[in-house]
């Protein structure tokens, strides 16, 4: 435990000065050990929905297209588990950071809304969110408050709905990607937050920060291979790792 404060100081100081003389550009990227702390459980790892799911059959383009019915089903139970879930702490953490001016955007993989729950409002939410539904036919965008009552729900013009998510086959919204990695081109302060570092092209934005020079924290459980481009790797839940953080950084 002493270890980790001491690291957790050495990363309020090294961000301090960082920001000590001049205004940089700073981001937070997020991944699925986030809201692990917020019961949401991760893709990877003991317990991950790969292990329960083929993800080839429920989270791809062509399964939409074989059975639009059989990927309701699937993500009808991420619905609903994420309209009951709520921040954890490292949400509220990461809401504090950007509200005092260390974090410009917050590009997140996450697809569960929780940043924005917590009061974020720079999101860059790559990989979409779940909650929201796009028509088929007409582009339609709908925001769920409860689940569809019918699967796969239609909409009014008479197409189907899927989940506004982007799925493994298919392309990452180009004006996000592209804005996430201006961002990462001029960024001076990266924190990495829960994230595997397996998922391109997320994982691939603090290396382009790194040659712009960007000074890197990692927040997370175990080792990954952003932390071999980290200045401070500091190990554990993020839940109770980034608050601790915050605080010190806070601290007048």
């Amino acid at each position: 435990m002493s270890k980790m404060i001491s690291e957790i100081e050495d990363a309020a100081l090294l961000v301090k000065k960082a920001f000590q003389s001049k205004s940089i550009t700073s981001y937070v990227l997020t991944g699925a050990g986030l809201s692990k702390g917020s019961n949401i459980p991760t893709f990877r790892g003991e317990d991950g929905l790969w292990e329960k799911y083929k993800f080839e059959e429920v989270a791809t383009k062509k399964a939409w297209q074989k059975n639009p019915e059989k990927l309701w089903f699937f993500y009808a139970d991420g619905i609903d588990l994420i309209l009951k879930a709520q921040p954890n702490p490292a949400h509220y953490a990461i809401t504090d950071l950007e509200t005092n001016g260390y974090c410009d955007y917050i590009v997140t993989q996450n697809a569960d809304g929780l940043h924005q729950k917590a009061g974020s409002k720079n999101v860059l939410e790559i990989h979409g969110n779940i909650t929201h539904v796009r028509c088929t036919k007409c582009n339609k965008i709908k925001e769920f408050i409860e689940l569809p009552k019918i699967v796969p729900p239609i909409c009014d013009c008479g197409g189907m709905f899927r989940p506004d998510v982007v799925l493994f086959d298919e392309i990452l919204p180009h004006k996000l990607i592209e804005k996430a990695y201006n961002v990462a081109k001029k960024a001076k302060l990266v924190i990495i937050v829960g994230t595997s570092a397996e998922v391109m092209p997320a994982a691939y934005l603090p290396i382009l920060s790194k040659q712009n020079k960007a000074q890197i924290l990692v927040f997370n459980t175990e080792k990954t291979e952003h932390t071999t481009v980290a200045d401070i790797f500091i190990q554990g839940k993020c839940e109770e790792t980034l608050p601790l953080f915050v605080k010190k950084l806070l601290e007048v």
